[in-house]
């Protein structure tokens, strides 16, 4: 073998041989799955403003009871009086999967209608958007909330006994 075949066959080995197109890949794939507890709500208190004389001259007044301490409060330019009568807010308790989070919805306001006549229209208020069940992944786990309300109130509201509903509503997130 001469000097120019030695050369010849050293780069023909440096060069790369041809490569063809992959036909086909494989990678391995984990699924999940999370299995939790039902959750669900129980009411504990319903909301209840209590015994309100309303304001004797022209004038209106708000009446509030906290969505957090299930207080009553009046506001406003009229003179009514708190008379009185039980007053609470609503309370829930929610059971489900310890440590999972959820949301609380409630309307922005219900109704309430008089005997003999009359409406009121209570803005609602809950004490939080969400929350956390107690405990954690794996044993039950429990949490409470409450949702108060504020109505306007003025001299020429029909006297009577109000009532109405409205629904919360729990998710996990």
């Amino acid at each position: 073998m001469n000097l120019k075949s030695i050369a010849t066959i050293a780069l023909l080995g440096s060069i790369p041989a041809a490569s063809y197109a992959q036909s086909s890949a494989s990678v391995s794939t984990t699924g999940t799955a999370r299995i939790v507890q039902p959750i669900s709500i129980a009411k504990t208190s319903d909301l209840a403003f209590g015994t309100i004389v309303k304001p004797s001259v022209a004038g209106t007044n708000t009446v509030t009871v906290d969505a957090s301490t299930g207080n009553r409060s009046l506001s406003g330019s009229g003179d009514a009086v708190a008379a009185g009568g039980t007053t609470s807010r609503a309370a829930y308790t929610v059971s489900g999967e310890g440590g999972q989070t959820f949301s609380i919805s409630v309307p922005a306001s219900f109704s309430m209608t008089g005997t003999p006549g009359g409406t009121i229209t209570v803005t609602l208020t809950p004490s939080a958007a969400t929350g956390t069940l107690s405990s954690s992944i794996g044993t039950a786990g429990t949490a409470t909330f409450g949702v108060g309300g504020s109505f306007s109130l003025p001299n020429t509201q029909a006297s009577g006994n109000y009532s109405g509903s409205f629904t919360a509503t729990v998710a996990y997130n």
